[in-house]
């Protein structure tokens, strides 16, 4: 009965540790100042602040433009100099901590991903402490 407990436990914190993953879905466009483009693939096209971008998009930022990417677990990564930027799935900071929001340290470290670790390791740890629910019972001795 304890086993099944901590299972269940076990697989409740995987499962809310899941929604972190949602944060590979794109990312947010906000103009700061001046103006943006974007390209899915084509050509590029005006873009409005409040834009739902895929990864892989390109934003083309005019000469004293500047626009932020924001993800959904509120990371920011800000894009500044004229040209064309690359939208990564993911937003990954910097080892100065540059561009973190919520889901991230200063550090660099993604706290969803370690969310969703921390729920595996507990879950594997679950499932090899179930393996055991039978008590050994030693074999009789053997008469001769």
């Amino acid at each position: 009965m304890k086993n099944s407990r901590t299972l269940i436990a076990a697989m409740a914190l995987a499962l809310f540790a899941a929604p972190a993953l949602a944060q590979s879905g794109g990312a947010t466009l906000r103009i700061d100042a001046g103006s943006a483009m974007v390209s899915t693939g084509g050509e590029f096209v005006t873009a409005a602040s409040g834009s739902q971008l895929t990864p892989g998009s390109r934003v083309m930022l005019t000469e004293g433009s500047q626009a932020t990417l924001v993800y959904g677990n509120g990371c920011t990564r800000p894009l500044t100099g004229a040209g064309v930027h690359g939208v990564p799935a993911t937003c990954v900071l910097s080892a100065s901590g540059a561009g973190g929001g919520a889901g991230a340290t200063a550090s660099g470290v993604d706290l969803g991903g370690a969310a969703i670790i921390t729920g595996i390791a507990v879950g594997g740890a679950a499932i090899l402490n179930s393996m055991d629910d039978q008590a050994y019972v030693p074999p009789p001795p053997v008469s001769r």
